[in-house]
């Protein structure tokens, strides 16, 4: 063989050796996602093999056959609560693992659901107008546990028998495998699956002593640092799409006096990875302007803040990493998920149960926002606790948000609106020409004035969901005061902007360069601006009173250049049929509603006319019924001699 044909053989051997390397390394990968919280591969469980007996102490010896060789035979021995018959397999029935649960301490029996999964609030079905109501008859449906499995029965007629020649399909999707569904309250069910509030609940956790609502959002910060466990971990939830406003420093201060070890985590990155071209040197620059901004907070440590994304899991083996650098399996602790609303707690919650292999939560779309922890724009889903017990001792718990009355989602009550306003996919921004005495307005919430300076190149960072337009300033209060509610939204009726009141001007200055912007105008709780353009520019900002404007160095200053300058159309954003025809809905809801109120009215008018009792005398004999007077409605009855004679 030649010296050229050997080395080929010996490069194909070490690719091959590098080969099989990667896939044992990505296996293992796989395998240790989540490895910290993880339980131990449990050994194939024995028979269990009992006598019957009428009754059953509370110390049951059982014998477990482990075929460990050929000729041993291992005898262990459990504790079982009181009345626990183990007959049979009881291994594998369920229920097994709260009963050895109860034998350890944990409580008596089966653990009852007596909080909604969704919202953490006390289960009943006495008063409707109260968080935690479940009908009786939808709580029936359900196990004491609360859950209940659903299996799709395929379509068709079922047969005995198939022709012979008639091929048969197997069909293996997970359609018509059984899926565990978990009991939740009402208000929780409608914000899942119909994105539906009917009315804000109030209280719950965020009902002070005394039965008061709470006033300052510092009495809520307190009350969550009080009732954290010692020795806990807390995982500070921060929006980048809200930076400013999510970033709670008098949580982190609280957290931190109490010697809780504390790890900002940036959520909803992918809103705008998503739209740069080059992600990896979109993430760095990201990176650096996240720890650069969070230099407020005191004392952090840059390696404690880790960006990550709850919709689609990016940034969760970082982070657990990071955890790893705290948490010892040996040292079992609480992990706390504290954070402003609306930063996306809930559903860090659930993503994080999928990445550990949490299996004990149901079926959860993550996409539809379905099953799980319930995650919505209301702020204050989350009404109580929300705990999960993970192996090894560990245990996940998810808070209530701290409110704030400063932001735009605090101003809004119906959930059209809210959902219209928090971003729930990424961000397509867009970009205007805005010259000195024309105006941008977004939605019916904010109102941008160019009072002086060059032309101005306005990039907007909103949901898709609020309509953008352009006009002259001369002429944008009137057209705001006509069409707000209507063909300026959210909000979707002019009953809600009525309510929002006037906007209040707040004036800025920035400055801008002919290639990037420097400066951002931040609406708390909506979105932001970037402004470019050569110059110094005076802007007018008009939001609804109470709401904050912030101005900040420019999060993403390539967009304009990136992504061009539009000419502005009236349809560009929010204006499409499907939202016609929600505010047809809503329209024709309202319309029906007020109808049915007045029918309502109506019928208890007619009712209690009609039960006015009749003023007679008690010394009268008799009664003249000529002269008798008697309510709408009523008639004298006839007599058994009238009815005879007739």
């Amino acid at each position: 063989m030649c010296a050229a044909s050997l080395q080929r053989l010996q490069r194909v051997a070490t690719l091959a050796q590098e080969l099989q390397h990667s896939i044992k390394s990505c296996s293992t990968c796989a395998v240790n996602r989540g490895s910290l919280f993880r339980s131990p591969p449990r050994s194939s469980p024995g028979r269990w093999v009992t006598s019957p007996a009428p009754s059953f102490p509370s110390r049951v010896r059982t014998m477990s056959v482990q075929s460990t060789n050929d000729s041993e035979f291992v005898m262990e021995s459990i504790e079982l609560p009181a009345g626990a018959p183990p007959v049979g397999d009881v291994s594998k029935e369920a229920g097994m693992e709260e009963l050895l649960r109860a034998a350890r301490g944990g409580g008596g029996g089966v653990r009852v659901s007596r909080r909604c999964n969704g919202c953490g609030a006390w289960l009943h079905s006495n008063n409707p107008d109260e968080h935690g109501y479940v009908p009786e008859e939808a709580r029936e449906k359900f196990s004491l546990t609360g859950r209940k499995k659903d299996s799709a029965a395929p379509k068709g007629v079922p047969v005995d028998s198939v022709p012979d020649g008639v091929e048969v399909l197997r069909d293996s999707s997970v359609k018509y495998k059984d899926k565990t569904r978990l009991l939740l309250c009402q208000r929780c069910y409608r914000l899942q699956h119909y994105h539906r509030l009917d009315e804000h609940v109030k209280g719950g956790f965020y009902r002070m002593e005394g039965g008061r609502d709470w006033e300052h959002e510092a009495e809520i910060v307190e009350k969550i640092v009080r009732r954290i466990r010692k020795g806990s971990i807390v995982l500070m939830i921060v929006d980048i799409l809200d930076f400013e406003s999510s970033l709670v420093p008098e949580l982190f201060d609280g957290c931190r006096n109490r010697q809780f070890p504390v790890i900002v985590i940036v959520n909803k990155v992918d809103c705008l990875l998503d739209t740069m071209a080059n992600k990896e040197k979109g993430l760095e620059r990201l990176k650096v302007w996240v720890r650069r901004m969070s230099r407020q907070i005191r004392n952090v440590h840059a390696n404690d803040v880790i960006l990550v994304s709850s919709q689609s899991g990016f940034g969760f083996k970082q982070l657990e990493d990071r955890l790893r650098h705290h948490l010892e399996p040996e040292d079992p602790r609480w992990i706390y998920v504290v954070g402003r609303v609306n930063s996306g707690k809930s559903t860090f919650v659930n993503r994080f149960l999928w990445y550990i292999g949490y299996r004990h939560q149901g079926v959860v779309h993550y996409k539809r926002a379905v099953g799980g922890v319930t995650r919505s724009p209301v702020p204050g889903t989350t009404l109580h606790f929300v705990s999960f017990g993970l192996p090894k001792g560990f245990r996940l718990v998810d808070t209530p948000g701290i409110p704030s009355k400063s932001q735009v989602t605090a101003k809004l009550q119906e959930a059209i609106d809210l959902y219209a306003v928090v971003p729930r996919r990424r961000i397509n921004a867009i970009s205007y020409a805005l010259h000195t005495g024309r105006s941008f307005v977004a939605g019916g919430l904010v109102r941008i004035d160019q009072v002086q300076g060059n032309i101005s190149f306005i990039s907007s960072f909103f949901s898709l969901g609020i309509t953008l337009h352009v006009c002259q300033t001369c002429k944008v209060e009137d057209l705001m005061s006509k069409k707000a509610g209507t063909f300026f939204y959210p909000p979707h009726s002019s009953e809600s902007c009525e309510k929002l009141g006037p906007l209040v001007r707040h004036r800025v200055e920035v400055f801008g360069s002919s290639d990037r912007a420097w400066d951002d105008i931040v609406i708390a709780g909506m979105g932001w601006v970037s402004i470019s353009g050569y110059g110094t520019k005076v802007l007018d900002i008009w939001v609804p009173k109470g709401v904050k404007v912030f101005r900040r160095p420019a999060l993403m200053p390539q967009q304009m250049r990136n992504r061009g300058i539009t000419r502005f159309h009236v349809n560009h954003r929010a204006r499409s049929p499907k939202v016609f025809r929600k505010k047809k809905a809503i329209i024709k809801a309202r319309q029906d509603k007020e109808l049915r109120d007045k029918l309502r009215e109506d019928q208890a008018t007619r009712e209690a006319q009609q039960a006015e009792s009749l003023d007679i005398p008690h010394d009268a004999a008799f009664v003249d019924m000529q002269e008798l007077e008697l309510p709408a409605g009523y008639s004298v009855a006839e007599t058994s001699d009238q009815v005879d004679s007739n």
